[in-house]
């Protein structure tokens, strides 16, 4: 069964495609069989830099592909264990359709107001329109210094959405890294125990225990659940 992550956002630049790339590269290291799918038309960053992986030969190879929308990905990537959505910015309709089928809908944001709020309002919009708030989960980066974390952990608390621990922060070398078909998790000295490696280590935990979860759901032939949902009806 596949397990579908999804990265979303009211705007761009907040760090969707960062931890979407980093996601992947650290599923495909510990052995996920992982796709990952570029939703973005508008900006296609990382189809973009999946060719610089490919390029520099970077190791692992790992499964990017561009969809127009997120059916045609769970239908075309059905066989992997976990399947990466990289959503657009500022297109509420295409959020709302990935949400509906993620079992994971994380959103990143910066530390200050104008990235909180809108993060805020977009999870309090997906809530209202019936997905459960046990799916979404907000994911701090792109902070500039360390005592940024703390004011907008308080914030998003208040809010009480789901937030996962660890941060990423703004660094050079992620972007050199990103230049040369690295994941940001991938730079010399990076590892699970630093603050954005600890962020996708509890992503990744999550995903393998819901993978285990799905993997024992048993499936039943359609005439058992015809046959069962007629005696349920009586």
């Amino acid at each position: 069964m596949t397990v579908v992550v999804a990265f979303v956002s009211r705007k761009g630049g907040v760090g969707k495609s960062t931890l979407a790339r980093g996601l992947c590269a650290v599923a495909a290291r510990r052995g996920l069989n992982t796709s990952l799918a570029d939703l973005d038309e508008g900006q296609r960053t990382v189809s973009r830099w999946q060719h610089q992986r490919e390029q520099h030969r970077v190791f692992p190879p790992l499964n990017v592909a561009a969809y127009g929308n997120v059916d045609s990905a769970i239908a075309s990537e059905s066989d992997v264990d976990l399947l990466i959505v990289d959503g657009p910015g500022r297109d509420p309709e295409l959020t709302m359709e990935i949400a509906s089928v993620a079992h994971f809908v994380v959103q990143p944001t910066g530390a200050c107001f104008d990235d909180l709020q809108p993060a805020a309002e977009l999870f309090y919009g997906l809530r209202a329109s019936g997905i459960p708030k046990s799916r979404l989960y907000a994911a701090l980066s792109r902070l500039l210094d360390p005592g940024e974390e703390e004011a907008a952990r308080a914030y998003l608390e208040v809010s009480d959405f789901n937030l996962l621990p660890g941060a990423i922060c703004e660094q050079a070398r992620y972007r050199e890294a990103h230049n040369r078909g690295l994941a940001f998790i991938e730079c010399p000295g990076e590892n699970l125990s630093a603050p954005g490696g600890v962020l996708l280590g509890a992503l990744l935990a999550r995903i393998v225990e819901k993978h285990k979860m799905l993997r024992h759901i048993p499936i039943r032939p359609p005439e058992q659940q015809k046959l069962l949902s007629s005696l349920a009806a009586r």
